[in-house]
């Protein structure tokens, strides 16, 4: 089964389970797929790449994909913010899971 892989980087999940610091060092700031038996399980994203596209998805659920205090380390097009953005704001409840906007969200 072909399995496509979103990062640059891969590695086994027992050699992640023997290090995993190391292995998000090696990747000098990028996500790493972690595999096993050959399939993606899940991907490993160090904090400050996962705050940028936190706050990235905030600015796309706003509807605007002006990101001038972001340097985004991933690549993105201005039909995938649309897609994106579509999708968070036409999301049901069960579509968006705990990300559910709150009334007094302001």
């Amino acid at each position: 089964m072909l399995q496509k892989v979103l990062c640059g980087f891969t590695t086994s999940i027992s050699k992640f389970k023997t290090n995993p610091s190391n292995a998000i060092s090696e990747a000098q700031g990028d996500a790493i797929a972690v595999t096993s038996n050959n399939e993606v399980q899940f991907y490993a994203v160090p904090a400050e790449l996962f705050e940028e596209m936190t706050t990235f998805c905030e600015y796309a659920q706003r509807g605007t994909s002006e990101l001038k205090s972001v340097s985004g380390r991933f690549t993105t097009t201005d039909d995938m913010v649309e897609q994106m953005t579509e999708k968070l704001r036409n999301g049901s409840d069960d579509d968006l899971g705990e990300f559910v906007e709150c009334e007094n969200n302001t």
